[in-house]
């Protein structure tokens, strides 16, 4: 090897090493908060402006230095109508408290609701169990069922479904007795179950799971995202001509957000897909 070979070999190994350390002690930690303005044709004008913070695939296991930063985060953002957890909350039950802990800063006029992901049916998480505490710490687990919320004589509905990766979602159970006419925000922890959400006239489905594949390369987006639809729904926001084209057929009104999360899995990386929640505004047309 050559004088200028070796040295560009060097050069090419210092890179890659402070793009790993980047990936590992710096991206994991810069919670972005996204902002969100959704406009929804059946939205009853009493909800125009109805604002909504989405927080999901946390992965408690302590509350250390990525908790700490969300949770400063919040205490700083104005208090929105309704929170929604959609799933992966805790990665073993040693993160159920801390996770308590860190809810205290999560607050909202209408109230917190959650639904479970695939790390609350595994790593010995007992679901129910978990569901009775959270409801104790005044929030509410929504397991294939649906609460109305009121402002002024309007409702609106609001579902959740238990987790989809581990097969143990509902959507017909959830959307039992809800008024076809009425207007539908859903949880549900995979965005795989889309197009049965909006074969049922769901408005607006939240979503998480992906992390927004964890590492995006340049040009070349997410790797993997472990979900059935494949990288190409990896976050953000679909409806409409694009929605159609990922799942086939045309979804109506509905929707879909996909959130990249706050946590990591397995590797415990980031790069080029910073931790996220989401500040929504829901508006009329």
């Amino acid at each position: 090897m050559t004088l200028t070979e070796r040295k560009f070999a060097a050069a090419f190994c210092a890179v890659g090493a402070a793009a790993f350390a980047y990936a590992l002690f710096v991206e994991p930690y810069l919670i972005e908060t996204v902002s969100l303005e959704l406009i929804c044709s059946r939205l009853p004008k009493e909800f125009d402006g109805y604002s909504i913070l989405q927080i999901s695939d946390l992965h408690m296991r302590r509350l250390g230095r990525r908790e700490k930063r969300l949770q400063a985060i919040v205490r700083k953002l104005p208090k929105h109508d309704l929170v929604l957890l959609t799933g992966d909350l805790i990665h073993t039950t040693k993160g159920a408290k801390p996770f308590y802990e860190l809810c205290e800063s999560v607050q909202a006029v209408d109230g917190v609701y959650a639904v479970f992901g695939n790390s609350e049916h595994k790593n010995g998480v007992r679901s129910r169990k978990f569901a009775e505490e959270m409801a104790e710490h005044g929030i509410e687990a929504l397991i294939n069922s649906h609460v109305e919320i009121e402002r002024k004589g309007a409702k609106i509905a609001l579902l959740g479904v238990d987790d989809p990766v581990s097969q143990k979602d509902d959507i017909p159970k959830a959307v039992a007795g809800v008024p076809d006419d009425q207007f539908k925000l859903m949880m549900m922890h995979s965005p795989d179950p889309i197009g049965l959400a909006a074969s049922y006239g769901i408005d607006v489905v939240f979503s998480g799971h992906t992390h927004g594949g964890q590492i995006r390369l340049p040009i070349i987006g997410p790797l993997y995202t472990n979900s059935t639809l494949g990288i190409s729904m990896d976050h953000g926001l679909f409806k409409g001509e694009q929605l159609f084209r990922l799942i086939g057929f045309r979804a109506g009104r509905t929707q879909l957000y996909v959130t990249r999360g706050v946590g990591v899995s397995s590797l415990a990386i980031r790069f080029g897909c910073r931790p996220e929640i989401t500040s929504i505004t829901l508006r009329r047309p």
